[in-house]
């Protein structure tokens, strides 16, 4: 696994937004909200202020990210916001490893049930989910009831 996976620190916003608007919307728009969800100026409804981001590096570049924070909406203690790739790093295991490095974190927190805003036209993310134990909640979300068996699935 020549990737490594770290704490995402405010110097890697830039790269993280680069990542997101290769998919939707721009640099710009993705740096002001990614620093913003980081700093807590901007919450998704029912997040709470702890919250956390990791990037995958690959040969000093960061290929990947991931942020979650804790959360009540759905009954749920933590939420997946956003699980990023660049596309030529894709199916080599970078979604899997952060998805584990967030999962301790929550763990961490003792935010065990965690969710997922997932749109269900996309059964890439949703297969990815499944693949990781992840269950339907309702159409537009998934859900893990306990995070910690993301290590075993």
């Amino acid at each position: 696994m020549p990737f490594t996976i770290r704490l995402a620190e405010p110097s890697d916003v830039p790269a993280m937004a680069f990542i997101r608007a290769q998919r939707w919307e721009s640099e710009p728009y993705w740096q002001n909200r990614i620093s913003r969800y980081l700093t807590g100026e901007h919450s998704p409804q029912q997040a709470l202020a702890s919250r956390t981001a990791f990037v995958a590096i690959d040969r000093e570049q960061i290929v990947g990210f991931i942020a979650g924070h804790l959360t009540r909406r759905y009954q749920c203690d933590a939420e997946l916001e956003w699980i990023d790739t660049l596309h030529q790093h894709r199916r080599r295991g970078i979604a899997g490893a952060l998805l584990k490095a967030m999962a301790a974190w929550f763990e961490q927190q003792n935010a065990l049930k965690v969710c997922v805003d997932v749109d269900p036209a996309n059964t890439v993310a949703r297969a990815f989910y499944t693949r990781h134990g992840a269950k339907p909640l309702n159409p537009h979300w998934m859900f893990w009831d306990d995070i910690r068996r993301i290590g075993s699935a």
